[in-house]
């Protein structure tokens, strides 16, 4: 393993680590909320009780995974708006 390979390992490492935290936090709380800010998008799950508010900065990748699965939904919204009409 060279030094370069190295480093992206830990960056790697690090944002799994990160992604981990957050996933743990979220997962234990009902709601979250996506917010954007300085050019960013996030992700934030709410605080409840003892469980602190999380925060996840996306990078362009998941952003537009988690736009795609947005869509979807709507989607989904759609199509059960029209049956009920």
């Amino acid at each position: 393993m060279d030094i370069k390979q190295l480093n992206k390992a830990n960056a790697l490492n690090e944002e799994i680590r990160e992604l981990d935290l957050f996933i743990n936090s979220a997962s234990k709380v009902w709601a979250g909320k996506l917010s954007i800010k300085d050019k960013i998008m996030r992700f934030i799950s709410n605080s409840y009780g003892v469980i602190e508010s999380k925060e996840f900065k996306m990078n362009t990748d998941i952003k537009n995974r988690v736009l795609d699965v947005l869509k979807e939904y709507k989607t989904e919204l759609e199509e059960e708006f029209k049956s009920i009409t």
